[in-house]
């Protein structure tokens, strides 16, 4: 049944300031789910984007084909290489179809990693629970 789900294909982005460099990694074979989010509090509801991304195991092994973390990057699709400098720009508030990750849940079945659970959600803006644009 995962195979029929994960049809889609992401591009992965973690930062390694050390070399001042974007590792960008695609991976196809991926679930990518992206929806509306509502969220009540004392000041009154605020609406968002949220988004669920399932990396099967089949797809890439996490850790040794890529590396997620919070912060790092995602687009759906085949998206463009980029260069340290582009990093800061390359956020929902200014590229279409992209994400910063804010959580990441490698999901064990077995006892054996099985898939990588990623997902984050942000308002028009670029911003969520946390600023999505620096």
């Amino acid at each position: 049944m995962m195979d029929k789900l994960c049809s889609e294909t992401v591009t992965l982005y973690h930062p390694d300031a050390a070399h001042r460099l974007v590792v960008r990694r695609v991976v196809r074979g991926v679930y990518w789910q992206q929806g509306r989010r509502t969220l009540p509090d004392a000041g009154g509801t605020r609406q968002g984007t949220a988004l669920l991304v399932v990396i099967p195991q089949t797809a890439a092994r996490y850790g040794a084909d890529y590396t997620l973390a919070p912060g790092d990057r995602l687009c759906l699709g085949e998206g463009p290489a980029l260069q340290w400098e582009d990093w800061p720009g390359f956020v929902p508030a200014a590229v279409e179809n992209a994400a910063v990750v804010q959580y990441v849940l490698p999901m064990r079945l077995r006892g054996r990693l099985h898939h990588v659970e990623a997902g984050a959600w942000w308002n028009g803006s670029g911003t969520g629970v946390h600023s999505l644009t620096r």
